[in-house]
């Protein structure tokens, strides 16, 4: 009986190692820039952000603020980050990145959200879009 595995299953441990390993870990090719600013005239805009399931914390944004935060664009992994968002008795859950779908949107690595009282909209070719209505 030999001590070292056979060359056919040396070559099948190899392809097995090459399949799962990326699948099992994430890779960041490059991170993405979000930036939320809170276009209300006189409410406070509350953000509670995850970036592919990270939890980066709630913000409170006055009138005129704003937000950025970086997510990382994975390899072999959906991107997407989203946010909850309250200004006043409006709110709702939105994707503010999903590398799928705005990859070809947002310009010079960056989304630029504004909220206002009547929906939340994304800078698409200098231009304001409304993407999401509020929930009331």
């Amino acid at each position: 009986m030999a001590l070292f595995p056979s060359k056919n299953l040396m070559q099948l441990l190899l392809l097995l190692n090459a399949s799962i390993i990326p699948l099992a870990f994430s890779v960041t090719l490059f991170d993405w820039t979000v930036v939320i600013i809170n276009d209300s005239k006189d409410q406070t805009l509350t953000t509670h952000c995850r970036t592919n399931g990270d939890d980066i914390g709630t913000k409170a944004l006055n009138p005129s603020s704003q937000q950025a935060f970086l997510c990382p664009v994975l390899v072999n992994a959906r991107t997407v980050a989203s946010c909850d968002m309250t200004l006043g008795n409006l709110h709702g859950r939105f994707d503010v990145l999903d590398w799928d779908r705005d990859q070809r949107r947002c310009a010079d690595g960056e989304c630029l959200w504004h909220v206002e009282e009547n929906g939340v909209f994304l800078v698409i070719n200098c231009q304001l879009v409304l993407q999401y209505p509020w929930s009331k």
